[in-house]
């Protein structure tokens, strides 16, 4: 987002975008588009003019913000820390504590996904293009990818052994169905699809010589 603010001098300027914008000086870049020109006795003189643009500290405030509030109301007081991937359009946020933190990840990760989710709406409401958020607890996700890899490979050497047999996978989300879907894409003698609606949404592997059936 990008603003023109004006005023007597740069300093004003910059004041009138903080509450303008209801930012701190930290949370934005300016450049200086016209300078002020006093004149002669008030003949000839020019306002200042900034340029103003929101900064990665505005997205990086607005994420903790809502996030310490939102736990909060869970009885936690994790750990957050968030990780520029790329400036203004994608972070990882990995919260973490000495104490369980399961009723924030729920079953099968329902919980972490919901507050992701919340997350990435309010923060993309305060932005005018999008941005992408990734939200870890505990390392869910990471040892989640884990078990979905092994699984996966499991199913693959049943298949393997057996050209009659399909393995249906448990439940997944659609990040880990990609990760699955990646491992078995470089297996030319493996079929897989998804069936299902979410969240039982899942994941059918098959030796690729049975004959599909209309």
């Amino acid at each position: 987002m990008e603003k023109q603010f004006e005023s007597k001098n740069i300093e004003e300027a910059i004041e009138i975008a903080c509450k303008d914008l209801n930012v701190s000086k930290e949370e934005f870049d300016f450049v200086v588009v016209q300078e002020q020109v006093k004149g002669f006795f008030g003949i000839g003189s020019k306002n200042a003019i900034i340029k103003v643009t929101l900064n990665d500290n505005y997205n990086l405030k607005a994420i903790l913000e809502f996030l310490s509030k939102t736990l909060s109301f869970y009885g936690q007081n994790p750990e957050i820390k968030v990780e520029t991937i790329k400036p203004m359009a994608c972070y990882s946020v990995k919260v973490s504590s000495d104490e369980p933190l399961s009723n924030l990840i729920g079953k099968h990760g329902h919980t972490m996904e919901s507050i992701e989710h919340l997350l990435s709406v309010y923060v993309n409401k305060l932005n005018d293009h999008h941005v992408s958020i990734t939200l870890d607890v505990s390392e869910y996700r990471i040892k989640r990818e884990e078990f979905v890899k092994r699984i996966v490979n499991e199913a693959i050497q049943k298949v393997k052994k057996d050209e009659n047999r399909k393995v249906s996978l448990e439940p997944m989300d659609s990040h880990e169905r990609k990760i699955a879907h990646e491992i078995l894409s470089h297996n030319a003698d493996i079929r897989s699809y998804s069936v299902g609606s979410e969240p039982y949404r899942h994941i059918v592997i098959e030796n690729a010589k049975i004959r599909i059936s209309k």
